[in-house]
């Protein structure tokens, strides 16, 4: 009874021995993981709201520019449209020019022709008709020389007419073509000034379109980071629970068996008690009536033997082994993101060796997580109890996973393959030591370098 009583104060937790002061060190790390996990909740609204906002505008902008789009192609179509008809205008314009140019040739060859003809008609415009008077042969003669004369006159007439009027139209249409091809440029530019506003306009609001695209990744990015923190915390308090309900369980066995040994020891004590003083009495009329005679006293009940001290069957470990040899490529602190470029702090150390090599648990304990996560890529979470306190180890970029969520593992059992998965730029481990369990922004990252023998 007294070595069941020990056991049961031993409290298995996490595949080690807890000890009952560690009950109120998980109490209160449960209450700081419910009291992250309200805030990523409420970060995590926030998210949603700012998402929900730039999404709308997104969309907003995405309508803008379908529009802005659809009315440069229809300005597009216009201009061509008007660069048709301002071709044709010119053409026509160029076809009345050689017109004009053509007639005035000719007209030009009949100038110096009719110039002569009124100079003479204006210097011999009398004489000419008596001429015709006085040197016809006949009266038919007169009348024909007479007809032929004003023939001559009204043809000259004629020609002059018909030259002006010709000029006249061939310049009216002319100033018509070019006011028509002037009106033509003109309603030509402003449509291209204003497709070049439209143009300055759509540019802007593509990348404006491109800033939000970008803002909606990364507010999607941040959404699953902080569904994965919730996850993981949730994930953790509910490991937690089962180690409280364990050392609830615990104490039930340890009180209840107490209470047995005590009722035990009761009656034994009392029985005991009874048995002496009956003895007592026995003693006691025996040498009332027989006073000669020698009297035996009872033995004295054996004292119990001293309670045995609880034992552990097997005590926490003390210390973390190597998850994987190599070189380090990128210590734990500051440095230059190696993908970003951007200063940053480096939450955990990188090792770098061939990809596939064998990754192994640095102490025992209970998988949290073993999935993709963003950042990490392929990665496990281990939560364990060392030296009497609660750890977390993170095993990121993995090719590989072997152990699953809930399963207990040994220090130095397999948990994946070296790998390149996740924000990496080659094959290599991201280990990361957390006193205490894991937490969005990871306060509790310590430098595992010196745990690990780097």
């Amino acid at each position: 009874m007294k070595r069941s009583l020990a056991l049961g104060l031993s409290l298995t937790l996490l595949a080690s021995p807890v000890m009952a002061t560690e009950k109120d060190t998980l109490k209160a790390r449960q209450d700081r993981l419910s009291n992250q996990l309200e805030e990523s909740k409420k970060a995590q609204e926030e998210t949603d709201a700012e998402l929900n906002i730039t999404e709308a505008e997104r969309d907003a902008v995405a309508t803008e520019i379908r529009a802005v789009n659809e009315r440069l192609e229809g300005l597009s179509e216009q201009i061509a449209v008007q660069q048709e008809e301002a071709d044709a205008a010119r053409t026509e314009l160029e076809e009345t020019r050689d017109q004009l140019a053509a007639h005035g040739q000719y007209l030009e060859s009949q100038k110096a022709l009719l110039s002569e003809r009124l100079r003479v008609l204006q210097v011999h415009e009398d004489r000419s008709y008596l001429q015709v008077v006085f040197e016809s042969r006949s009266f038919g003669d007169f009348v024909t020389r007479l007809l032929t004369a004003q023939t001559i006159a009204e043809q000259d007439r004629d020609l002059i007419h018909t030259y002006m009027n010709e000029v006249e139209r061939l310049e009216t249409l002319e100033a018509r073509q070019r006011t028509q091809l002037s009106f033509l440029k003109q309603k030509e530019r402003e449509l291209v000034v204003t497709k070049q506003a439209l143009d300055v306009a759509a540019e802007q609001k593509r990348d404006l379109l491109s800033e939000l695209n970008e803002q909606v990744e990364l507010l999607e990015l941040e959404k699953m980071s902080r569904a994965e923190e919730q996850a993981l915390m949730n994930e953790q308090s509910r490991i937690i629970a089962g180690q409280l309900e364990a050392i609830a369980t615990a104490e039930r066995e340890a009180a209840e068996a107490q209470a047995r040994a005590e009722a035990e020891a009761r009656a034994k004590a009392e029985a005991e008690a009874k048995a002496q003083a009956e003895a007592k009495a026995a003693a006691a009329a025996e040498a009332k009536g027989q006073s000669d005679e020698k009297t035996t006293a009872s033995p004295a009940p054996t004292p119990p033997p001293p309670a045995e001290a609880p034992t552990n069957v097997s005590g926490p470990a003390t210390s973390f082994v190597r998850p994987v040899s190599g070189y380090v490529s990128s210590p734990f602190g500051p440095r230059q993101n190696p993908l970003t470029g951007v200063a940053e702090s480096h939450r955990g150390i990188d090792l770098v060796n061939a990809t596939g090599t064998p990754i192994v648990a640095a102490a025992p304990g209970i998988v949290i997580k073993a999935a993709p996560a963003t950042g990490y890529g392929n990665v496990v979470f281990v939560s364990h109890i060392v030296g009497g306190a609660v750890w977390t180890t993170v095993y990121a970029h993995l090719d590989s996973i072997t152990v699953s969520s809930g399963q207990t593992v040994s220090a130095g059992q397999t948990v994946g393959t070296l790998g390149n998965t996740g924000w990496s730029t080659g094959p290599h481990l991201h280990f990361e030591l957390h006193r205490g369990q894991w937490a969005p922004g990871q306060p509790n990252a310590v430098d595992p370098g010196p745990y690990i023998g780097y």
